[in-house]
């Protein structure tokens, strides 16, 4: 059995089609699962550091998988070759970082209905806004427990601009009947209450917008509206 942590499962859950790309691989672990579980027949795995590299070569040939998956060394998808690619993983990483690397110009041929699956780290807010604002469109999103909370995102381009409110960039496309997403907000509340205390100690106008914010959140897990 292949050991992967649950937010790398809820990644591997969301894959679509047989050719998969997992940018910033590490070890390998997910790519290998997706040979071993027969979720795809190939897969990319890339890192921007050969050390990664040698370590995920060592994955592959612990699990005799070497043949189905190619490995590459790739700043984000600079050095991807597109063809047949169904599905890209982007998982580990800060939310700025991963769109940093869907907005480089390398990457315009995501918008060729590519499945997306993005597993911020930190900042997925910023994620879904920039994502939002660009076209593509949160078709799932659930949040995973593992060494912390964490949300895992499947997007795909459409093409259609739809600027989220402050609120939604937080809140995402998340299930609020869910325990674990009640759990997930809750630490962002927590974390928008400590903002909202230092605004609040240093005379900042942006304490008011920092309220307004957490009522919407709360709004939203009450009645499951957004403002």
């Amino acid at each position: 059995m292949i050991p992967l942590s649950a937010r790398l499962l809820c990644c591997a859950s969301f894959v679509r089609g047989d050719y998969a790309c997992d940018i910033g691989t590490d070890h390998a672990l997910l790519p290998a699962y997706l040979i071993r579980s027969g979720k795809c027949s190939r897969v990319l795995a890339t890192d921007i550091k050969q050390g990664p590299l040698s370590a995920a070569a060592q994955t592959l040939k612990r699990f005799q998988v070497a043949d189905k998956i190619s490995l590459c060394c790739s700043d984000g998808l600079k050095n991807v070759p597109e063809k047949g690619i169904t599905d890209v993983i982007i998982a580990g990483m800060g939310g700025e970082t991963i769109r940093d690397i869907l907005a480089d110009p390398c990457a315009k041929w995501l918008q060729r209905g590519t499945n997306l699956i993005l597993q911020p780290m930190t900042k997925a807010e910023v994620l879904r806004g920039w994502l939002a604002e660009n076209g593509f469109a949160l078709q799932k999103e659930t949040a995973v427990k593992d060494t912390h909370l964490y949300t895992v995102m499947q997007a795909v381009y459409t093409g259609d601009t739809k600027p989220l409110s402050e609120a939604a960039c937080y809140v995402g496309q998340l299930r609020r009947s869910e325990m674990l997403t009640r759990i997930y907000i809750a630490t962002i509340l927590e974390r928008l209450g400590k903002r909202l205390e230092g605004q609040r100690a240093a005379g900042s106008e942006d304490a008011a917008d920092t309220e307004q914010l957490i009522r919407a959140i709360n709004l939203w897990l009450e009645k499951g509206e957004l403002a």
